[in-house]
């Protein structure tokens, strides 16, 4: 990184931030993504519903609605070329009274049909068939086939994996503590908070609750972000739905809803807690009450469900009430890919088009990688053995955890190792197998537990999907 000059560094490691880095990686340009956290996925893209929304309910006409129109149909193939777990289970916006179901027909059939997103509406008796947890008292409800959920712990790493194997540079726990112009007026200098200086033609602000903070470093305060807390319970339960369960929205609040995950088990929430610090992420008694409540209204056996893990994510609420993607009126070098609400994961591929394509009109020459990879091989399946069990609740093995950490973005903690492997997710909660997980990164990385391992990985990485021995 010192001393090199880049085409364009994004600033964020959510999943905006890698879906754009890989977007830009099908190009010949030097690209560089800067993350202030250890780890990519450590925002608002590690604590949300995991949904891939169709965008049936986004207001018509905006940017956000035009990102997801997008990403749709991207979607099928980045599920395939990244191996990103995936189940196309669709959803139901669930009535249960007259006046919901009047709600549905008069504004989300009609905004669907703007949004170009296939809806139909279906009786109690096929929601229950399908659903048999969801309360007696549907009258019917709204099925959107198209909605679908994911890992978005895989999603955003996949996204930056295929960017580094095409080249891109990631570093991981620095934040950007100032930005200047240089002389020139053609290139921006970016100060980290190390106080390593790197200089890019091109900056994309892709900063998640603090794109705002970023904007003010160029001088720009067209938009600010606040920050809005949802609370999520994780019950491992089995519960009789097979879609999203979702409520119909009232005035204040699009409501709690129920939907499976893809690793197992059921996730209940968000609630909607509009707050001031941008870095609170507790749980509280309230909090959980209020998804019960909300969930009991859709699934009545809510309360009785036991729970493994409750936590909390915060999303970025804009004062411009849209996503904002275009560049800085103050610093037109300067990309903002910013004010992303809930639905970032969803969008994120459709972002990353529009992304690039400004920065193409902001005067960023797009010559095609011809070299460039756009699936990940699977390098590790002949090493998946039967040996020893590091996690039981999840049957994760030793040779699972290594190869988690020989990926191009190896994972620098515990956490990392959980995100990538699924260890620690059980019903223990890594209380029996951390030590043990422990002992393999040191063994694994002697002497570099808790640093950037394995400097040389994508060489090596790149090495065996090419069928090349490794020493």
């Amino acid at each position: 990184m010192h001393n090199h000059k880049y085409d364009v560094v994004v600033i964020g490691g959510g999943v905006v931030g890698t879906a754009i880095l890989r977007a830009l990686s099908f190009y010949q340009l030097k690209l560089l993504l800067i993350e202030k956290q250890p780890d990519v996925c450590e925002g608002t893209s590690k604590a949300n519903s995991g949904i891939v929304h169709t965008g049936f309910d986004t207001k018509p006409g905006t940017v956000e609605a035009e990102c997801l129109r997008r990403s749709r149909s991207l979607w099928p193939m980045l599920v395939e070329n990244l191996r990103i777990p995936y189940i196309p289970c669709g959803a139901v916006m669930v009535a249960t009274s007259e006046e919901e179901k009047q709600i549905i027909e008069t504004t989300y059939v009609p905004n669907a049909k703007a949004n170009d997103v296939d809806v139909h509406w279906i009786s109690a008796e096929e929601i229950l068939e399908m659903n048999p947890a969801v309360t007696a008292k549907v009258t019917g409800g709204l099925a959107v086939p198209g909605e679908a959920i994911c890992d978005p712990f895989w999603a955003t790493r996949a996204f930056g994996e295929i960017a580094v194997l095409n080249g891109a540079e990631v570093v991981l726990g620095q934040g950007v503590s100032r930005i200047e112009t240089l002389p020139d007026g053609e290139d921006l200098l970016l100060t980290l908070e190390n106080g390593e200086t790197v200089t890019t033609r091109y900056a994309v602000n892709a900063a998640g609750l603090w794109s705002d903070e970023i904007a003010r470093m160029v001088g720009d305060e067209s938009f600010s972000i606040s920050p809005r807390k949802g609370q999520f319970i994780l019950t491992e339960e089995a519960i009789s739905i097979s879609s999203i369960i979702l409520p119909v929205p009232t005035k204040t609040s699009k409501g709690v809803l129920v939907s499976p995950v893809v690793f197992g088990g059921f996730l209940l929430g968000p609630t909607a807690e509009d707050q001031e610090d941008k870095w609170d992420r507790s749980t509280s008694q309230v909090g959980m009450e209020s998804v019960l409540a909300g969930c009991e209204k859709l699934v009545p056996e809510s309360r009785q469900f036991s729970t493994i893990r409750q936590f909390a994510g915060v999303r970025a609420v804009c004062s411009e009430g849209d996503f904002v993607i275009r560049p800085s009126a103050v610093q037109p070098r300067m990309i903002h890919a910013a004010g992303i609400r809930s639905t970032g994961l969803s969008a994120s591929p459709g972002i990353a088009e529009l992304v690039a394509e400004t920065l193409q009109k902001a005067g960023l020459e797009l010559q095609a990688n011809e070299q460039a990879q756009h699936a990940l091989p699977d390098l590790f399946s002949e090493e998946q053995e039967t040996g020893e069990i590091i996690c039981l609740c999840r049957s994760i093995t030793r040779s699972e955890i290594v190869n988690s950490l020989k990926r191009p973005l190896s994972p620098q903690t515990i956490d990392g190792v959980k995100r990538r492997t699924g260890a620690t997710l059980g019903e223990c909660q890594g209380n029996c197998c951390i030590p043990k997980i422990i002992d393999v990164m040191a063994e694994t990385y002697p002497e570099q537990t808790g640093k950037q391992p394995l400097k040389g990985v994508r060489n090596s990485y790149l090495a065996v999907a090419q069928g090349e021995k490794q020493s």
